[in-house]
């Protein structure tokens, strides 16, 4: 929000293009020549007549500290004739009255109230109509009314000095409604009574965030109060040290009966009591004051309003004011007035040693005299009434043997003067508090004698009391010295002022026999030789010691046999360090690409020269290291024509397949590699059970994999599956093959043959496969499901994973004992004759064992699996030449998950392998 640098009278005040006046300077200097017109606008007057009010103060409600403002009185929207006019401005360097008005100058920070009165010849005062100033200099200040009534509006504004910019405004009224923000004024209600904290929290231009905040006090409107919004500290907010300040509540005329005292409190632990005060701050800081005002005589708060005084470093002493204009010239001799002075309040004696305070108006009746040729109200009579008269505070409380105790002052007594245990656990600490002393009434002894505990209390006396030991020495067999009975040595005691005395000490009866020195055998830190260089024996020696550790000679050992301890040791382990050397291979992939219409690898091997090194290690020869230094590698290249994989880490359907493939197409001129593949294998057919794949084909799609080379491991690069991509691929990506379908663990069982004239065997899927396997065992015919007779299928190719991944298997445990584990997706035979998934199945069903028997599933765990998992494509088409035998159980080949998926669950492939097979 851009707030502009205007002056708005009880509103967001910016004073900006203020300079500073010098006070010295005639003031009418300092005021433009427009405003010393004692001029009324419409919105004065039409805020007068709504108020109900004739008489009023126009003025600034805002103003930089330095400079002139001027004040002018309206009766009904006409100017008062200053003459005819007392007024006051506390607080202000400087004042001078002219016929239009009042001009004053505020040097310092602060709310200034300026009082106006007509002046009148009757006994009656003429009414006191006042304007709030709100002065800046540095900081900003939020103004507004401390007091208010519920369901009436309150208005808020911020006075923000020149030298600040805001650039954003937050009104918080403290009740929990909105707040109001970027407004130039905030008026709110309340409609419930109770204290409030109002914050305004501004932004400048600069970021910097400023919170200020007052209380407001909200009451039930209450008739004859209607003023109360004008109630408010006049003072400056800005002193210096050891430079004394003055501060005053006004009460506007409507509380002037109302009010019984005044209380302040300055911040720095002082206070004081009268309407208006003086006070003088002896260090720098920022101090809290408030005046507490009370109804009446009541004792209670009524209501509390906040000021703040920053108190800065006394170095420059400020001018002092000029005397302002006389107030109590008169005009017609021998008229009378009447008046109220200010609340004060004096500090009277009361109860014992206490005080209280006690609040005064004085009514004064004036005279209109002739004093030195000058006509001038003199004062004929003064009353003294009393407003409020606090509690009795500060009272000394009589102690149980007559003297005082001050307030606030601590006395300990006691509840027994004799007790058995210490004075401290019958004392209670009792303080005085304004004549009442706290505590237990039975806490009445002055002194008191400290008892000895369990022992008794003072003066209490007991007869053989044990009070120590005494030692008899003892005759031993080898003339030991230092060796004693012990008896117990007793006195006669008694307690006086906590402590006990003995008399009468002497022996009493054995308390400890004593004992002579006993001998035996005890181990040292020293052993014999050792008895071979590794793994050998030592015996550790033994020296005679008594019962306190001490050694001595071994004949005072001679009753008891010397122990035998032995331990492993190494006698010299340098003699059985030796070392052995082996040769061994091995391969690790090449970075060359194979020839074209080829993927695989081009492995590079070499030597490694291994060293094993042997020590005498935990008593034992055994290996200390082992080194292997390998040879510079040597190539061999192992490339194949295409074989498929399974990538679970990339898996696509066929249109996600084709839409990376159109991708590749779109992509080849901006990332070579790309173009490298698509060269390469862009004529590239392959039948995988019947059905030709390529790339980009109208059927079932073949595609690249990519890995990034950049992790160690390497990690899978996943490329777009979708042509719109863009053309962005990291430098370290490659394509490592291209991709189809699998689903066994490697250690699944499968009736392969390596050879044309060999024989069909179980073999592991990971033997198959990496013999590359040439033949599998299949159904002989499409009604052989009864038979154990099987035919050899050719292998078109087998598939596997490009690396190691998470898989979800399915372990399905038989009747027989036997297991079987493949993915949810395998295709198994049913006892029905139909092909489904391995999800499918359900514990209590049975799978189809060659030969056509039956045997039932006990249950089906689910599992995680990391790793590879294998499938195989055979060179058919045909249903019975794709079911093959795994662990013994009749399943599909990759077929089934590919261009034969459609053939899952069809009654037709029941009615082809199953009629007749199965007994009911």
């Amino acid at each position: 929000m851009n707030y502009g640098r205007v002056l708005l009278p009880m509103s967001l005040v910016l004073l900006a293009g203020c300079q500073k006046s010098t006070v010295n300077q005639d003031l009418a200097s300092t005021v433009d020549s427009a405003s010393i017109k004692c001029e009324v606008s419409a919105a004065d007057l039409s805020s007068a007549d709504a108020s109900g009010e004739s008489l009023k103060i126009v003025g600034q409600s805002a103003v930089q500290s330095g400079n002139a403002v001027k004040f002018t009185l309206t009766d009904s929207g006409s100017c008062v004739n200053g003459q005819k006019v007392s007024w006051k401005a506390a607080g202000s360097s400087s004042v001078r009255t002219t016929s239009t008005g009042l001009t004053s100058v505020y040097n310092k920070a602060g709310s200034y109230v300026v009082t106006a009165q007509e002046k009148t010849t009757g006994t009656t005062d003429a009414p006191v109509v006042s304007f709030k100033t709100a002065v800046v200099s540095e900081e900003m200040m939020l103004s507004g009314p401390q007091a208010g009534f519920a369901f009436n509006n309150v208005s808020f504004s911020l006075v923000v000095p020149a030298s600040i910019t805001p650039s954003h405004i937050s009104f918080d009224f403290g009740d929990a409604t909105a707040t109001v923000n970027d407004v130039p004024q905030a008026t709110h209600v309340y409609f419930e009574p109770g204290v409030y904290q109002v914050k305004a929290t501004v932004t400048e231009a600069s970021g910097k965030v400023t919170t200020l905040s007052q209380r407001i006090t909200i009451i039930t409107l209450v008739d004859g109060m209607s003023c109360l919004q004008e109630l408010a500290i006049s003072g400056a907010t800005e002193a210096k040290v050891k430079v004394a300040t003055s501060l005053s509540v006004y009460i506007p005329p409507c509380l002037t009966d109302k009010i019984g005292a005044v209380r302040w409190t300055f911040g720095d632990n002082e206070t004081g009591a009268n309407q208006s005060v003086t006070h003088t701050y002896a260090a720098i800081g920022t101090y809290p004051v408030t005046a507490t005002l009370y109804l009446g005589s009541s004792q209670e708060p009524w209501i509390t309003l906040d000021h703040s005084i920053r108190v800065i470093e006394n170095l420059v002493v400020d001018p002092e004011p000029p005397a302002p204009a006389d107030p109590n010239s008169c005009t017609t001799q021998g008229a009378t007035r009447e008046s109220q002075s200010e609340l004060y309040s004096e500090t009277l004696a009361c109860g014992i040693d206490g005080t209280k305070s006690v609040s005064y108006r004085d009514r004064v009746v004036e005279e209109c005299k002739l004093v030195v040729e000058k006509l001038a109200w003199t004062e004929v009579s003064r009353t003294k009434e009393v407003t409020n008269e606090g509690p009795c505070e500060g009272q000394s409380c009589k102690l149980p043997d007559g003297s005082l105790l001050a307030n606030g002052a601590s006395k300990v007594l006691y509840s027994n003067a004799a007790p058995a245990g210490s004075c401290s656990t019958v004392s209670e600490q009792r303080t005085c508090n304004n004549g009442v002393l706290s505590g237990s009434s039975s806490s009445n002894q002055m002194t008191c004698h400290d008892g000895c505990g369990n022992f008794g209390s003072h003066g209490t006396v007991k007869i053989g009391v044990v009070t120590g030991e005494t030692q008899v020495p003892l005759t031993c067999s080898f003339g030991e010295q230092g060796f004693f009975d012990v008896y117990t040595q007793i006195s006669d005691q008694t307690c006086k002022d906590g402590s006990v005395s003995n008399s009468n000490t002497r022996q009493g009866t054995l308390k400890t026999p004593g004992q002579c020195p006993v001998y035996s055998y005890a181990p040292t830190d020293a052993f014999t030789a050792c008895s071979a260089d590794c793994g050998g024996k030592q015996s550790r020696i033994f020296v005679c010691r008594d019962d306190k550790g001490v050694q001595v000679d071994n004949a005072r050992c001679q009753g008891s046999a010397m122990p035998v301890e032995e331990r492993v040791c190494d006698g010299n382990p340098a003699a059985v360090r030796r070392q052995e050397v082996t040769t061994t291979s091995e391969e690790a992939n090449s970075s060359k690409l194979c020839p074209k219409n080829q993927i695989g690898l081009i492995i590079k091997s070499r030597d490694v020269v291994n060293t094993k090194t042997y020590a005498c290690i935990d008593h034992q020869v055994q290996l200390e290291s082992n080194v292997s230094v390998p040879s510079p590698w040597v190539e061999e290249s192992f490339c194949r024509d295409y074989v498929a994989r399974r990538c679970s880490q990339d898996s696509l359907s066929n249109t996600e397949a084709k839409g990376r493939y159109d991708w590749m197409v779109k992509c080849q001129n901006q990332l070579p590699i790309i173009k490298d593949f698509l060269d390469n294998f862009n004529d590239v057919k392959v039948t995988l059970s019947g059905q030709q794949v390529s790339l980009g084909s109208a059927g079932r799609e073949l595609y690249p994999t990519f890995m990034n080379f950049a992790f160690k491991p390497e990690k899978p690069w996943i490329a777009p599956k979708v042509k719109t991509a863009p053309c962005v691929m990291p430098e370290t990506v490659y394509v490592a093959t291209v991709c189809v379908s699998s689903c066994a663990t490697p250690e699944q069982q499968i009736l392969a043959q390596e050879k044309a004239n060999g024989s069909l065997k179980y073999v592991p899927f990971i033997e198959a496969l990496t013999k590359n396997m040439n033949f599998v065992a299949s159904l002989q015919s499409a009604q052989s499901m009864g038979s154990k007779e099987v035919v050899k299928t050719k292998v078109d190719q087998w598939v596997t994973e490009l690396i190691d991944t998470e898989h979800d298997i399915l372990v399905f445990k038989m009747k027989s004992g036997r297991e079987l584990k493949v993915t949810p997706n395998h295709p198994i035979v049913t006892s029905e004759g139909f092909m489904k998934t391995a999800a499918e199945f359900k514990a209590g069903e049975s799978l189809v064992q060659l030969g056509g028997n039956l045997d039932p599933i006990v249950s089906i765990t689910a599992t995680k699996y990391f790793g590879k998992v294998y499938n195989v494509f055979v060179q058919s088409s045909a249903i019975h030449k794709n079911i093959l035998v795994t662990n013994g159980y009749l399943n599909g080949s990759a077929y089934f998950q590919n261009a034969g998926v459609k053939d899952m669950n069809r009654s037709l492939f029941k009615q082809k392998l199953t009629s007749g097979v199965f007994s009911k």
